[in-house]
């Protein structure tokens, strides 16, 4: 089932049932230094396999900006 999806506030449609798999989908690296929220609630990357999606889902990848 294709569910639509804003990532970072693109509209995405995929089949990905996981944040895993929609990482995964979208080239995301997965030992990458990145965190994520799912409906403005912050996901452990220790349950992005088991964090299932939902239609309408709001997903946020953000990496560290390092500098001064």
């Amino acid at each position: 089932m294709t569910r639509t999806l804003s990532l970072n506030g693109r509209r995405v449609d995929t089949d990905a049932t996981t944040l895993a798999e929609l990482l995964a989908a979208q080239g995301y690296d997965p030992a990458g230094a990145h965190a994520c929220a799912v409906n403005r609630q912050f996901v452990p990357r220790a349950t992005w396999a088991s964090r299932p999606l939902a239609d309408g889902d709001q997903v946020d990848v953000v990496a560290p900006v390092t500098g001064g």
